[in-house]
């Protein structure tokens, strides 16, 4: 009971919000906005995302990463900025589309 009334608190308090534009589960493109990165280690549960060069492409809370030929994925300060997520999701830095040299940590799984 504590952990579900903690992890309801975590979710609460998390200012990402989970749409079917990015963060929503998914098996199907056709159950997103715009694309599904389908279940597997990378993306537990499937991953609603937007496509994108730039990180102004993306919703707030989220960067274009370089990954999937440029996705949005939510950013992280560590592990437990992703919870909201639910099991499987870290915190992993990323390169940035638009300047591979620079990174950004974002929430994936493994």
């Amino acid at each position: 009971m504590r952990i579900a009334i903690a992890l309801a608190f975590v979710v609460a308090c998390n200012s990402n919000d989970v749409t079917r534009t990015l963060g929503a589960r998914c098996d199907k493109t056709s159950e997103c906005d715009d694309r599904c990165l389908v279940p597997s280690g990378e993306f537990p549960g499937g991953f609603c995302t937007v496509d994108c060069v730039s990180s102004g492409e993306c919703p707030g809370g989220a960067d274009c990463v370089d990954r999937e030929g440029g996705v949005c994925l939510f950013t992280c300060t560590g592990d437990d900025s992703c919870m909201f997520l639910g099991d499987g999701w870290k915190c992993h830095t990323e390169k940035l589309k638009a300047d591979p040299s620079k990174e950004v940590s974002v929430c994936r799984g493994g």
